[in-house]
Parts: structure tokens; C-alpha cells; sequence
């Protein structure tokens, strides 16, 4: 692949990460908003004299539909923003990001999370957090083990993936390159690729295992 393809990949990649961070940040809002009307509303009523446990109870008791949905809204924006930023840090992995662009997405939704944890909720919102990233965090985990498993059944000289047919050899070398950089996580399997031409003059690629690490 040229370097001018690959650029042309990697800012369409970042396209859609603005895209997506975009979006999240319109939910983060939204459900912000409506969350501190709720809760200024709410929280009027509240002896502030009272603990913090207490005057959770407190608005929880007498709030506790609203609080149900949006502590389960919470907990379904924390785990997307979750998902998201761990997308994030796979894809950076094989296509580094600009180091603003991530501290930015990051700051914002460190800053989203903060939000939550400033007022008589932020206990409950913190918990939410904490079950959220760990779920994550376990699927990620288990995501990992897979991918590990699925290596070791690999031999040198097995073919992986065959790509194909292709009108022109770029276009065969290009797939094949493609299919490479998705593969860069699996350290353990070096991939290789092997370009021909069959009868029926098109091309084709085939992905084999040149080595294994041990």
C-alpha cells in the first residue's frame, strides 16, 4: 500500500472516530442536562443537615422511579463510553492517533464522569462506573484469551485466508496488505503473503503463517 493509500485510510478512520465522539458527547450532554434539572429539583427538598448517605436515601426514596432511569442510563452511556475508548486504544495500537486528538477525547470523557461524582448521587454513579469498566474490562479479557486460543492452533504454512479474484496485482497486494494491519495485535503469529495469478487471469492472495513465537 502507498503511503498516500495509507493516509487516505487513516483519515477516513479518524472520521469516524469524530463522528462517533460526536455523538457520545450530544448523549453526554443531553443526559446531563436533563439529569441536573431533575436533580436540582429534587435536591431542594433535602435536609442538608443530614449525611451524605442519608440524604441519598432520602431522594432516592422520594425520587425513585426517575432515579432508577437514570441510573440506568448511567450505567448504559458509561459502558458505550467504555466500549468506545477501548476501541479507541485498539485502533491506535495499529494506526497511531494525533496525541491531542486522544487526550482530548479522553479529557472529555474523564470530565463527563466527574460530573456525575459532584453531587449527593456521585457514590451510586461511582459504583455504576466502577461495574461498567469492569464488565468491560472481563469481555475485553475474555476477547484476549479467545484470539489466544485461536493461535495456537495455527502451524507454519498454514493459510489463513486466501483474498481473491483481482483484476490487477496492486489491487490483490493492497487487500492483502489490508488484512496485515488488522492482524498486528496477534504478536505471537507472523503472517505472510503469497501473490499469483490462475487461468483465468485473474489474481489471487493467500495469507500463510511464515513463523510463530514462542
Amino acid at each position: 500500500m502507498t503511503t498516500e493509500q495509507t493516509e487516505k485510510h487513516q483519515n477516513k478512520g479518524l472520521k469516524y472516530i469524530l463522528v462517533i465522539e460526536g455523538i457520545f458527547s450530544i448523549m453526554w450532554v443531553t443526559y446531563l442536562v436533563m439529569f441536573y434539572s431533575f436533580y436540582k429539583k429534587a435536591y431542594f427538598y433535602v435536609d442538608k443537615r443530614l449525611s451524605l448517605f442519608y440524604q441519598l436515601l432520602l431522594i432516592v426514596n422520594d425520587n425513585g422511579l426517575e432515579s432508577i432511569v437514570y441510573f440506568a442510563l448511567s450505567a448504559l452511556l458509561m459502558t458505550m463510553t467504555f466500549v468506545f475508548m477501548y476501541f479507541l486504544f485498539l485502533t491506535n495500537k495499529r494506526r497511531p492517533y494525533p496525541k491531542a486528538m486522544l487526550v482530548g477525547f479522553i479529557g472529555l470523557n474523564l470530565l463527563c464522569f466527574l460530573l456525575l461524582f459532584i453531587n449527593v448521587y456521585g457514590v451510586a454513579f461511582f459504583i455504576i462506573a466502577a461495574l461498567s469498566g469492569s464488565i468491560v474490562y472481563a469481555l475485553a479479557m475474555i476477547g484476549k484469551k479467545e484470539d489466544f486460543e485461536e493461535e495456537l492452533e495455527y502451524e507454519e504454512g498454514d493459510v489463513i485466508e486466501t483474498k481473491g479474484p483481482f483484476e490487477t496485482k496492486a489491487s490483490a497486494h493492497q487487500a492483502a496488505q489490508l488484512f496485515l494491519e488488522t492482524w498486528q495485535e496477534k504478536e505471537t503469529v507472523i503472517l505472510e503473503e503469497d501473490l499469483y495469478q490462475e487461468e483465468d487471469n485473474h489474481y489471487y492472495v493467500d495469507i500463510y503463517v511464515e513463523a510463530i513465537k514462542k
